[in-house]
């Protein structure tokens, strides 16, 4: 038996091993065809080239076109707002002559004005006259009812 094998080490460390030296390979030779098909693989034809010019050129226009519809989606909305801050206001004009005139002027006025002045009285039971409706909103006369 050798001593080597049977020596027991003391201490807290692993000990040191002979290094194994690595063969170094040297590159392989290839052949030219394969290396036809490797610089044809890797490199960027003219066809290729032409292509991603074409589509960065496509990407850039639809990208224009986009921030242009956003630009004037943004100018219509502001213009809409307007009107309808417009339409707000004539409204509100509106209903404010509206409350003025049925203010000055009062339905038991008027009421009052056409029976005293001009003689207007109710309609009597024979004056009305009753039809049937064909579900239609409106009527229109084409004979007189007298």
């Amino acid at each position: 038996m050798a001593a080597g094998r049977n020596a027991y080490v003391y201490g807290n460390t692993a000990r040191a091993l002979q290094p194994v030296e690595k063969e170094i390979r040297s590159p392989r030779k290839r052949s030219t065809k394969s290396r036809k098909n490797i610089d044809r693989d890797t490199g960027m034809n003219p066809g290729f080239m032409l292509f991603m010019t074409l589509a960065m050129v496509l990407t850039g226009v639809v990208c224009v076109q986009y921030i242009r519809l956003q630009s004037s989606l943004t100018n219509y909305v502001g213009q809409i707002s307007a009107m309808e801050m417009e339409l707000q206001e004539l409204r509100a004009e509106n209903d404010d002559y509206e409350s003025r005139i049925k203010g000055a002027i009062g339905l038991e006025n008027i009421k009052k004005r056409a029976m005293d002045e001009l003689g207007m009285t109710y309609a009597s039971d024979e004056q009305i006259v009753i039809y049937n409706s064909d579900g239609t909103d409106y009527v229109r006369q084409f004979v007189s009812l007298e």
